[in-house]
């Protein structure tokens, strides 16, 4: 089995760690195992939106992945990745750690992702013990995790944490914050009535943004009337503000703003046993 590393650099930014046969084997076995709990207990994949947390026994799924640091082109020609060498690769920039795996004929890449923590720096007086004595380290090193943070077979990534996938690949594209044009074009939406423009898009922090993003995206503000809006807004007792032009006012107020973005991408429900109304944080479309 080869064992691979993805760099935080520019340029080509894998390389191929070399490794002793009883070590290949060891790595082989731990990564087979953290293949099979990966899937272990998983009965549904849901495909990613940005949306949804999973659940245990679910995971996310990206089917059009973009490969573009070339992980599964590395995992079926090995040699031509560049071996590690300590006096041009530094540890200090590895993000993840990854090798391939053979299943059922097709070819999985097996992903870890990789902390800092989890360097073993030659600095200072590190000591390991080995033939019944300790014995100083004299070179770098590195400790694998426990688990695997994705899956990647063909085009499509598996994952079970965005919020940790993300400090891996770039994953902007699938879900990404509005840019400015976006949030200037959404203030000036012909329903909504914002006060300062140049304001709102001053504020606009990266959660706000993200609301924006899943809104747009929904298109809710170009498939229903203002005079909808307004009417489900009062069945859920929800307050919404009409300008004298008869738009919903946006407040300036990062609160209220937040609720009534949550409002618009359909973060508040209520129960039909209970009539209860909650807010939601995660969700996706019932089956």
């Amino acid at each position: 089995m080869n064992l691979f590393a993805l760099m935080d650099v520019a340029g080509p930014r894998l390389i191929r760690f070399p490794l002793s046969a009883d070590l290949s084997g060891d790595i082989s076995t731990v990564f087979t195992e953290q293949h099979d709990a990966f899937f272990r207990g998983i009965d549904t994949v849901v495909p990613f939106d940005g949306r949804y947390t999973p659940e245990e026994g679910e995971l996310l799924e990206i089917p059009d992945f973009a490969d573009v640091d070339g992980l599964l082109a590395a995992v079926a020609n090995p040699l031509s990745v560049d071996q590690y060498d300590p006096s041009l690769h530094s540890l200090d920039l590895v993000r993840a750690i990854f090798t391939g795996l053979d299943v059922g004929g097709s070819t999985r890449v097996l992903i870890q992702i990789f902390e800092r923590r989890r360097l073993i720096e030659r600095s200072g007086m590190m000591l390991f013990f080995a033939n019944n004595q300790f014995q100083k380290m004299t070179q770098s090193g590195l400790s694998l995790d426990t688990k695997l943070l994705a899956v990647l077979e063909g085009a499509t990534l598996k994952f079970h944490s965005f919020h940790f996938a993300k400090r891996v690949f770039d994953l902007s594209d699938y879900f990404r914050e509005a840019t400015n044009e976006e949030v200037t074009t959404f203030a000036g939406h012909e329903k909504l009535a914002v006060a300062d423009v140049a304001a709102f898009l001053d504020s606009a922090g990266p959660q706000i943004r993200k609301k924006i993003s899943l809104i747009r995206q929904s298109a809710v503000l170009e498939n229903y009337s203002t005079d909808q809006i307004v009417a489900v807004a009062a069945s859920m007792q929800f307050p919404l503000t009409l300008s004298d032009d008869g738009r919903i006012v946006v407040p300036d107020n990062n609160t209220e703003l937040r609720k009534l973005l949550r409002f618009l991408d359909e973060d508040y429900y209520e129960s039909p046993l209970s009539n209860t109304r909650f807010i939601s944080n995660s969700k996706r479309k019932a089956e």
